[in-house]
């Protein structure tokens, strides 16, 4: 046990620097982002360090509590961030049409017609009186309907 705390004891900042680059670099293998947050809590011990140098004893009690924080704090937002980019739409691929024009099919009926995209056509509805042959906008998406309005004329 003598040599644990020896071992311990002769902790230094570039250690924890060493340690979240290895972190990182697991994290990358795996990327369950799970190992970014010790390496970014390793990173943050390390320059602590390097500053004000403290006992590794405090310096294991910042690293435990950067983990914990980042964990619950950090990964949800940076989870919730990421899920707003490209990759929230791979189980919804419907969701890509919002912004794209199409054509009206028929003369919509109590809010409700269809709209030709492509080679495509789809149930869409409208708050707006779309009649056959108008241009119209994707503006969003439910279930497999789509949310259109008529297309602004352009000037």
């Amino acid at each position: 046990m003598e040599w644990l705390i020896q071992a311990l004891a002769s902790i230094e900042y570039w250690h924890w620097l060493a340690l979240g680059l290895v972190l990182l670099l697991a994290e990358l293998v795996t990327g369950s982002t799970y190992l970014l947050w010790p390496a970014v809590a390793a990173w943050l011990t390390g320059l602590l360090a390097m500053i004000i140098p403290v006992p590794w004893a405090v310096q294991l009690v910042v690293f435990s509590v950067a983990v914990l924080a980042l964990l619950i704090f950090a990964r949800p937002l940076f989870r919730n961030r990421l899920l707003m980019g490209p990759l929230s739409t791979v189980n919804e691929p419907a969701l890509h049409l919002i912004g794209t024009q199409g054509m009206a099919s028929a003369a919509f009926a109590q809010g409700e017609g269809r709209v030709r995209l492509g080679d495509t056509e789809w149930r869409a509805e409208s708050q707006d009186a779309i009649a056959a042959g108008e241009t119209v906008d994707v503006i969003g998406v439910e279930g497999s309907s789509l949310k259109v309005r008529r297309r602004a004329p352009t000037t």
